[in-house]
């Protein structure tokens, strides 16, 4: 993972709240990227457990999972 992959990558993870449900487009705002960017982060957080999403295919929304 590159440096700056690194960094949005923990800066959505600051972001989010646990028990809080966003779209792509809360977390595009936060980071000031494009949405095929911010999908791309999206898709590691949930490979690496750190994100679920909601299973919609129109309108998904994403949640920090909690961390024991």
């Amino acid at each position: 993972m590159t440096k700056k992959r690194e960094e949005q990558y923990e800066k959505n993870l600051t972001f989010m709240q646990p028990d809080v449900w966003y779209k792509a487009s809360d977390l595009m705002n936060v980071l000031g990227v494009k949405e095929t960017r911010t999908k791309e982060l999206l898709r590691a957080l949930l490979a690496d457990e750190k994100f679920v999403d909601d299973g919609a295919t129109k309108g998904k929304r994403y949640k920090k999972v909690d961390e024991l």
